[in-house]
């Protein structure tokens, strides 16, 4: 049965150059081929509107400089408000 089968080496060679050339180049072209479809996540990257947005305009990034700093300041009010109540007196160096 195997008889008919038979394969000089250089048939063979030829045959195993053939399979090891065509094996990467079939995969990647199976993957490279409709891959939304293929490797599509509903909800893996983020929606655009719910990123922060980085300020490019020179008004823009004024208006986050005082937004941060106002951000700042209302924390450090809140922070020395609640050490007032815990009896927590600030150093002379700090001030």
């Amino acid at each position: 049965m195997f008889n008919r089968f038979r394969m000089s080496r250089s048939t063979f060679e030829l045959a195993k150059f053939s399979f090891y050339l065509l094996t990467p180049i079939s995969i990647m072209y199976y993957v490279g081929i409709d891959t939304d479809k293929k490797f599509n996540v509903p909800g893996f990257w983020p929606d655009p509107n719910t990123l922060n947005k980085i300020p490019k305009e020179p008004y823009e990034i004024q208006a986050e400089l005082v937004r941060m700093r106002k951000a700042n300041l209302e924390k450090r009010k809140r922070l020395e408000e609640r050490a007032k109540e815990l009896g927590i007196e600030p150093d002379e160096e700090e001030k």
